[in-house]
């Protein structure tokens, strides 16, 4: 739920027209592409609905953070072309292929995989809790976001959120296993494995790989 929040999808929705401002548009021009941003982010969240179960959870996050890294640089490096018309085409390219990203994998996995990871009998605590650690980061991100903008310019500030992604990709490959097409019982014994043990296993393969 953390990294629901700080890969920097709310700070575009919440700021996008400011954001389209910034990269030249007009207010109107500006106004329309926020709008699409937004229809991007439910139409490419319908594709979920069968690839978290068919997919995976686990592979969803993995192929979303490297792609939402990218686009998030693109976005960033947008900032630095001196042509207005060039500049806020190649920005709202970056967010736009950045919310494709976004909306299949990190969208609504965290929700179903936080659900998954608490037993039956504390699930409703731990979910109440899960929600609550992703709506109170939420408050951060929308909170530190126009100072942040401040500081260090849309560059610095695409370039920061995409380092969390870099971040949280490494997080979930080494701490995240799957849950795919597992019943409660099955979730309670992958849950039980200490998150360690399924590091030190996913930084066997990656040597296997290295060695190969």
């Amino acid at each position: 739920m953390f990294a629901q929040q700080f890969c920097g999808v709310n700070i575009i929705s919440y700021y996008s027209t400011n954001i389209f401002s910034q990269a030249g548009a007009s207010p109107t021009r500006a106004l329309l592409a926020s709008w699409g941003f937004g229809m991007l982010n439910f139409l490419f969240a319908l594709p979920a609905i069968k690839a978290i179960d068919s997919f995976g959870r686990r592979k969803l996050l993995l192929w979303t953070f490297p792609l939402m890294t990218c686009f998030l640089c693109v976005t960033a490096g947008g900032f630095y072309i001196t042509d207005a018309t060039a500049r806020l085409a190649v920005v709202a390219v970056g967010i736009y292929l950045y919310v494709i990203a976004y909306s299949p994998g990190e969208g609504p996995v965290p929700f179903v995989y936080s659900a998954e990871a608490f037993p039956l009998a504390t699930r409703d605590l731990g979910m109440s809790w899960a929600v609550f650690i992703c709506w109170f980061f939420n408050s951060v991100i929308g909170l530190t976001f126009p100072s942040i903008l401040t500081a260090f310019g849309p560059q610095g500030t695409f370039f920061w959120y995409a380092s969390w992604n870099a971040v949280l990709f490494v997080i979930i490959y080494f701490f995240l296993p799957e849950t795919r097409s597992l019943t409660p019982e099955e979730l309670d014994r992958v849950f039980e494995v200490p998150m360690w043990t399924h590091a030190n296993k996913k930084l066997q393969q990656l040597v296997k790989v290295a060695r190969w």
